[in-house]
């Protein structure tokens, strides 16, 4: 199911943090396909609750370097080129299911995902990961935090603990449809939250010759919320050309923009 985007226009300020050393990201099974980007040539770790067998197609195999499995649960995989989403099936021995679409590209995030399962228990999850974190940031609090980031003086930032600033590609990409308008990512953090979810401040300028109202429901990409700095921006050239979005995803922006 695709999730809805909600509008925030409002904005508050927040702190910059460190690259995270040993970043886990949790995705929480759902009964929707979780979806994992490879990076090519480089190793990804799945980690799921219990220990399993992978059914990966023949074409698949063809096109992965290497796919180990452990014991315990973990999947270490390396695509060797780019593919689009194929269907994976991941079956543990007390038979629990899950349906992983997978695709590699040239770029991509290393850091480990753990598969959360609220129908296991904690303590016999090999994980050891939970559907509850102690950190319960909402949208709200993610959007604030990225426009204080962004705009506030330190003094101003309120911090929020757990959060850590991740990479993300910069380059100009095609975010809105039919829009005039040149989007450039800045910054991204993660929150430790279960499922991790991403929030990354988007550099609008206008490239028209008109005033633009600006249209979160344009928006290509799975985004949760989307929230604008400014309602508009003016024409090209003009006082007030350039604004700031703040998007809300469950995955890092890469994987889910266009």
């Amino acid at each position: 199911m695709k999730p809805f985007i909600s509008i925030i226009l409002f904005l508050l300020s927040l702190p910059v943090f460190s690259q995270p050393i040993d970043l886990l990201e949790h995705r929480v099974w759902n009964k929707e396909p979780i979806h994992i980007v490879l990076p090519v040539g480089k190793e990804r770790r799945i980690d799921f609750p219990l220990s399993i067998d992978l059914q990966v197609s023949a074409s698949v195999q063809a096109m992965s370097e290497r796919i180990q499995i452990t014991e315990s649960g973990s999947v270490y995989w390396i695509a060797s080129k780019s593919f689009k989403r194929q269907r994976v099936n991941a079956l543990t021995h007390t038979g629990y299911s899950y349906i992983l679409d997978i695709e590699a590209r040239p770029k991509g995030h290393q850091h480990p995902i753990a598969i959360v399962d609220d129908r296991i228990p904690t303590e016999a999850s090999s994980t050891g990961q939970s559907t509850k974190s102690k950190y319960d940031y909402d949208y709200v609090d993610l959007t604030r935090f990225a426009a204080q980031s962004v705009y506030a003086p330190d003094r101003l930032i309120k911090p929020l603990p757990g959060i850590r600033r991740v990479a993300v590609d910069s380059g100009h990409l095609p975010l809105v449809k039919g829009a005039d308008l040149l989007t450039e990512p800045m910054v991204q953090w993660v929150a430790p939250t279960v499922p991790s979810l991403y929030v990354t401040a988007v550099r609008i300028t206008s490239n028209s010759l008109r005033k633009i109202t600006l249209d979160p429901r344009l928006l290509r990409g799975d985004f949760l919320a989307a929230s604008s700095q400014h309602a508009s921006v003016n024409a090209a050239g003009e006082e007030g050309d350039t604004t700031t979005w703040y998007l809300v995803s469950d995955q890092p922006f890469d994987e889910v923009s266009p």
